[in-house]
């Protein structure tokens, strides 16, 4: 790790589109006798609904874990969680550095290298959402045009149903409606060439991500999402230091993940040379 030196960094910024209802769970401890129960997670400050960026970073994680094989270790002994991480003598199997470990990090004393991206968390956009027309397709509306029980989400009725006596049990979901918008950043740290890698590792992430599910219930259609309307900036050292003389690059705007993808040769070139 002795000889690092930060080049720069790239910045993602778009927005995240609820494609299906979102549910990311939220603490409860404040609920009243009465209330609902399964609440999403809000800003304390404004009491919107946001997405962790910790939610965003470990699913995207857990699906390249899973598309690319990487084997699993135990992290918390006694509570069953898996988790993939290399040793010292595993993170450079072959001469080639493992791109799920470089790009999103490692814990502790097990740490190699600072990871590569950081996640934020995505504030949803208080003032328009996108709805489905009759026609399936998608335009911008006013979120006070849209009837939802709580601001900026909607409760949901279901039921558990006992396989043997069918008796139902009802359950109140709250999730943020299809078509709320979040505004998504993610920031990755350039040191060296290789890292063209750690960034394509993270277009593979984001992709998978738009093809499975983020938060809860996903296998009962919940968490659906999409990224868009991305924008790539590439901002060296020096921008920081004097971004006048040194001003940031825009590499890429108004594009989709598989947009980024198809453009990342360019991008690379434009960057590392």
């Amino acid at each position: 790790m002795s000889g690092l030196r930060l080049l720069g960094k790239l910045v993602i910024e778009g927005e995240i589109k609820a494609m299906t209802g979102l549910r990311i769970g939220g603490s409860s401890v404040r609920m009243q006798i009465g209330g609902l129960e399964n609440v999403v997670v809000r800003d304390p400050a404004t009491q919107r609904p946001y997405i962790p960026g910790s939610s965003i970073k470990g699913k995207v994680r857990s699906l390249l874990t899973r598309a690319l094989g990487k084997p699993l270790k135990v992290l918390v002994r006694g509570q069953g969680i898996r988790i993939h991480w290399c040793d010292p003598d595993e993170y450079m199997a072959g001469g080639v550095p493992c791109e799920v470990c470089r790009t999103f990090g490692v814990a502790g004393e097990h740490a190699q290298e600072p990871a590569r991206v950081v996640v934020c968390d995505a504030p949803i956009l208080p003032d328009e959402l996108e709805v489905q027309d009759e026609q399936g397709r998608w335009e911008r509306r006013p979120w006070s045009q849209l009837s939802t029980e709580l601001p900026y989400t909607e409760v949901k009725a279901e039921a558990v149903v006992d396989v043997v006596t069918s008796a139902a049990t009802p359950r109140w979901m709250e999730r943020v409606p299809a078509g709320a918008l979040f505004a998504a950043r993610v920031i990755m740290s350039v040191y060296d060439e290789h890292d063209r890698e750690c960034l394509r590792t993270l277009l593979f992430g984001m992709r998978l991500l738009e093809d499975d599910f983020l938060g809860s219930s996903g296998s009962r259609g919940y968490g659906r999402v999409r990224f868009q309307d991305l924008r790539l900036v590439w901002r060296p050292v020096d921008h920081y230091r004097d971004p006048v003389s040194h001003p940031e690059v825009v590499l890429a705007d108004g594009l989709t993940t598989a947009d980024l993808a198809a453009s990342l040769d360019d991008i690379a070139r434009r960057v590392w040379g």
